[in-house]
């Protein structure tokens, strides 16, 4: 091997190290365990409402029928939705999510914190179709 090969091979060598490590950088992800309200979302236990088996309604009894569903995940998740629901926040208490819907639009807004759990945005979803069915 010549002198220029070999430090063609080297070249090499680097320029795929480099990609290597850029592209595990670049695939690296927020790790949601060190996000703020993280803790707090691991300790909240589901109301029994989210704890059994749901059965959508036939869609002649749903409020709205295949809405246009939008998601919101807000930094301020948890104080926007106490504006929506009148829930105020506590020590012990706070509004998880929150859903609004505009029935001539068939139109529902769905609002979570940013950090949040799969059963609150399904639990918003359902208000889509059903409205206020716990309330």
């Amino acid at each position: 091997m010549s002198k220029w090969q070999g430090s063609l091979c080297c070249a090499r060598f680097v320029l795929l190290m480099w990609l290597s490590v850029f592209s595990a950088a670049q695939a690296q992800t927020v790790d949601v365990n060190d996000l703020p309200d993280a803790s707090y979302v691991r300790r909240f236990r589901p109301p029994a409402v989210d704890r059994t088996r749901f059965e959508p309604l036939q869609p002649d009894q749903r409020m709205l029928n295949e809405p246009k569903v939008k998601y919101l995940a807000r930094k301020d998740g948890y104080e926007f939705c106490s504006r929506i629901t009148g829930v105020p926040i506590s020590l012990t208490s706070r509004p998880m999510a929150c859903a609004f819907w505009n029935v001539k639009r068939r139109e529902c807004t769905v609002v979570t914190p940013e950090v949040t759990g799969y059963n609150y945005v399904g639990h918003e979803i359902r208000h889509c179709f059903e409205g206020a069915f716990h309330d």
